[in-house]
């Protein structure tokens, strides 16, 4: 339990969606739709495989009432703070006319980040840790050009 509340407080300093730096090795849009509608299949085909994998071994090493508080803990303390901020990143990059998707967006998010705690707890650096560093730099990693890991991430 010491490992999700380190996690949990590490991830209350993230800056959702709040870039103020541009990233070279970032393949970077603007558009929440063509994140959505372009990506998202790619998106799945590289995240799926992951999630099965670590599933498994989570399952086998935590099982699945850990499993699930580990969702259940990220997802009540990073609701309201990413809900925020994607309302504010929505608003400063002029996507307005781009609202609708909030809900699927948001939890792609809170998919991801609970992975990446899982990870942790397991002691495994893959590919939820990847994205969860990208969230650190304030992006929304969508997809990935190319096969995980060589390649580039695709981010809004």
């Amino acid at each position: 339990m010491d490992e999700i509340n380190e996690f949990i407080q590490g991830i209350k300093l993230i800056n959702w969606f709040n870039h103020d730096h541009s990233e070279n090795n970032y393949y970077v849009i603007s558009s929440v739709f063509e994140a959505y509608d372009k990506w998202n299949k790619k998106m799945l085909e590289t995240w799926e495989p992951h999630i099965y994998s670590l599933e498994n071994t989570a399952i086998e090493k935590l099982g699945d009432e850990q499993i699930d508080l580990i969702f259940a803990t990220v997802s009540s303390e990073i609701t309201d703070k990413i809900y925020e901020n994607w309302d504010n990143f929505i608003v400063e990059n002029h996507l307005e006319n781009e609202i609708g998707l909030e809900n699927e967006m948001l939890d792609m998010v809170k998919r991801d980040v609970s992975w990446a705690c899982v990870e942790r707890v397991l002691n495994i650096q893959g590919c939820f840790t990847t994205l969860l560093n990208i969230y650190s730099n304030g992006y929304f990693p969508c997809s990935w050009i190319g096969d995980y890991p060589n390649g580039q991430v695709v981010v809004l």
